[in-house]
């Protein structure tokens, strides 16, 4: 058995929206009208785990509020796949508006990537052929092979990606790595599991 590092992949992770329209269908009382105007102003997205996100409402086919379009356009973070959530009732005119609070469940879709699971709880990334990590960032970072992808015509990478706030630096979070690489490295069949300051979260481990 090769030596690896095991990178815990986080299950349902507090985590930032996608830029873009929701996927689920939002419920409410009240009805929507468009003022002529298009979708409506920026308005903030209440409750759930999460904070800093804002979304604009386009009105759909009929005045029902679940016929409405949510669309993202900041993207907060902490949010959580189930968190319930709500848009309060807005009524400036000039573009949509809509009469009634709306309520929307998060799916996990709404949400960026997270291949964690409660059936893949970790990443194991066989540490034989790796010659390095590269910084990155605070919420990325690479670990070299010594790989080649003719295909691509570049050597082929591990690329780390955690959630919004993973570790106070990107040296922080390449020094994770590269100590359970080390560790790895020491002996036979070794497979340590990172620890990642602070309680950080991995969203996802993929070789490209």
């Amino acid at each position: 058995m090769a030596n690896y590092i095991k990178i815990p992949l986080a299950i349902n992770p507090a985590r930032s929206f996608n830029v873009g329209a929701l996927n689920g269908t939002a419920t409410g009382g009240g009805t929507v009208a468009d003022g002529g105007g298009g979708a409506s102003a920026a308005q903030p997205i209440l409750g759930g785990s999460g904070s800093g996100a804002t979304a604009t409402v386009t009105k759909g086919g009929s005045a029902a509020i679940g016929d409405a379009t949510i669309t993202i356009s900041n993207i907060g973070e902490g949010y959580k796949a189930g968190d319930e959530v709500t848009i309060a009732a807005y009524a400036l005119g000039g573009a949509t508006t809509w009469t009634a609070i709306i309520n929307y469940t998060i799916l996990a879709k709404d949400l960026v990537t997270s291949s964690g699971s409660s059936t893949n709880e970790y990443k194991m990334i066989p540490i034989d052929n790796v010659m390095g990590v590269q910084l990155a960032s605070a919420t990325s970072a690479l670990i070299e092979t010594n790989q080649w992808d003719a295909g691509a015509g570049a050597v082929l990478k591990w690329t780390v990606t955690m959630d919004d706030v993973p570790a106070t630096t990107a040296e922080h979070l390449a020094g994770d790595l590269a100590t359970a690489i080390n560790k790895a490295s020491q002996a036979e069949n070794s497979q340590p599991t990172v620890e990642f300051l602070y309680d950080a979260e991995c969203l996802s481990a993929v070789l490209s």
